[in-house]
Formats: structure tokens, sequence, C-alpha cells
């Protein structure tokens, strides 16, 4: 049986999470536990608030914590044993972004692992083949290949024990087939200005994170070829050219990503996959932005080629956009 604190300690803590203020967020899930509030969940917003920080090896800690506590984890599978010289299967049971980002580290398991299998999601099947190391690579009801140890992907950076300076944030770490590289540099044509693509609307678990397309006006009146990177977008005469529907997988997204000057994003799977291709990527960020861009930063230690936009006040996506576009406007990029 649960416990709840009287005082509303974590309750606190949750608020001063949302408002960024992350050193009392922790004083006060200190509070809450001691005052009998599930442990687990106060290791979980510890967990958030040190990665947020930068602190990585304290948040291992808590993720030992959640571990030790025997509760079922529906998204965790490592038991603590040992890859090395063993068949291992990485499951990608997250989002793409999260696939995108952490399949960085399937070459440092494949080192010491004596095979490698990543189960993905189908649209990301034919990408995650040209990673080295990958001795296999499947998707959702397909047999599972004889494996020793598991892992969730996101499990990676805990399993590796990695610190904030070991983020392996060497780029690109994918890459592209050179007959989809002729494929996609047909489809974009000849250059005749710089080339941005676009992408505004990420998942729905977080609508916060999305900018509605009328925001983007300033952008799209800039001296630029700008391409759509939004998938099933309904462009009309906004005056971007179409781009993502001729992807058929996301390897072709990642091929015609490629041929573009900069990405220009919201925080989704193609802040990703530009990220990991080493093309520059400017992440647009609301408020309270996801634990992996930390506080307060204008650059990424996951993407060297990112930078960073973030919302100043909750919900304001005009400032944000004007930014870009004075600095796009001076060729900064």
């Amino acid at each position: 049986m649960l416990h709840v604190c009287s005082d509303g300690s974590f309750a606190r803590a949750q608020t001063l999470l949302e408002r960024r203020r992350v050193r009392a967020a922790l004083r006060h899930a200190d509070r809450a536990e001691a005052s009998g509030f599930d442990a687990v969940e106060c290791a979980a917003l510890r967990w958030q608030c040190w990665m947020l920080l930068g602190k990585w090896e304290n948040a291992w800690t808590e993720s030992d914590r959640i571990a030790a506590s025997g509760r079922p984890d529906p998204h965790s599978f490592w038991d603590g044993r040992s890859w090395c010289g063993q068949r291992v299967l990485i499951r990608g049971l997250h989002g793409l972004g999260d696939t995108l980002q952490f399949i960085r580290y399937a070459p440092l398991i494949r080192s010491t692992a004596r095979f490698l299998a990543v189960q993905v999601h189908p649209q990301l099947v034919s990408l995650i083949r040209q990673i080295p190391g990958v001795d296999l690579a499947f998707t959702w009801n397909e047999c599972d290949p004889e494996w020793d140890v598991q892992m969730e992907i996101t499990e990676l950076p805990r399993a590796l024990r990695l610190g904030f300076d070991a983020v392996a944030a060497t780029v690109p770490y994918l890459s592209v087939p050179a007959e989809r590289a002729a494929w996609a540099r047909s489809i974009i044509g000849p250059r005749r200005s710089m080339r941005a693509g676009i992408c505004w609307t990420a998942g729905a678990w977080n609508p916060c994170r999305s900018i509605p397309f009328e925001e983007l006006a300033p952008l799209l009146r800039l001296s630029c070829d700008v391409f759509c990177l939004q998938k099933g977008a309904r462009i009309d005469d906004s005056g971007l050219h179409e781009l993502e529907a001729f992807a058929k997988d996301i390897l072709d997204t990642a091929a015609l990503i490629q041929q573009l000057d900069l990405v220009i994003t919201v925080d989704t799977m193609t802040a990703h996959l530009a990220g990991a291709l080493g093309i520059p990527v400017w992440i647009l960020l609301p408020y309270d932005a996801d634990w992996r861009w930390m506080l307060r930063r204008d650059d990424s230690p996951w993407y060297p080629t990112a930078r960073l936009f973030r919302q100043v006040t909750r919900g304001d996506w005009k400032s944000v956009v004007a930014t870009v576009a004075e600095r796009l406007s001076a060729g900064s990029h």
C-alpha cells in the first residue's frame, strides 16, 4: 500500500519541476519521501531533475532504486547482467526520437557482445540496418532471434554507466546509402538559394511542443527555399515546397534532410534525425522542455550541430519564431 504524505511536498515538487526550479524540486521530493510518500515516485521525479542538471550519475542511482523496488515496469528489460560475449536484443519501445537518440550506443554494446539485434518501429528498420554493428534489425510481429540479454533502448546510457561527459556525441552516426542520396537529389532539384526544412507539429502526448502553423509566417517570408518536413501537412499556397510526401520511410526522410542546409523543427523525431545525421538543426522548445535538452542552454551535448531556441514565457511561440527569423535573415546557421 502506498503512503501519501499529508504536507503536500510531492505535489509541490511536481509544481517546482514544471517551473524548472529544479534544486527546490529535489528538496521537496526528499521531504515527501521522508514523510512517507511513495519512494519510487519520488525517485522518478528526482531522476528528471538530475538529468535536467546533467548529473547523470545521480540519475542512475535513482534508476537503481526503482529497479530494486521490484515494481513491474513494462519498459524496463535489463536485469543488470553483463552482455560481454552474449547475444543482445535491444528493443525500441519508446518514441521514434528516443530510438534515434539512443541508437548511437549500439556499436558500443556490439564491441563486447557476440551478436546484436534491434527491434524498432517498422519505419525505422531500413535506417537502423545502416548502423555498423547491428547484426539484425527487425520490427513488431516478427519472431525474436535467440538472445541472452535484452534491454530497452533508453536503458543503454544507464547500462553503460555513462556520465554527462561521455554522451558520445560524435556525428554523424546515421548514414544513407548512395542510391538513396541520389534519389533525394533528384527530388529536391537544382539549388536556387539556401535550403531549409521545417517541421512544426510533434506527437500528441505533449501538444505543448507543437507550434500553430500560422505562427510560422515570419519564416515563410524569408528569401530561401523552405521545404515541408511535416508528415501529412496540407501546405496549399503557403509557399512551402513539398518534401515529406515523397518519403515512404525514415531512411527516405534522412536522405532528403541530407540535401538541406538547415532543419528548423520542434522537439520531435525530425530533430533527432537531423542531429544524428550531423545536419545543422534549430530546435524550438517549449518553456518546460524535456529533460534531454537540460536547462538554459542554447546548445546540446547530444547533437553538436544543434542550436536550441526556448520559450521564455510559457506558450509564447511568437517570440521564439521572431528570434529564429532574425537569425536566419542574418545568415546565421
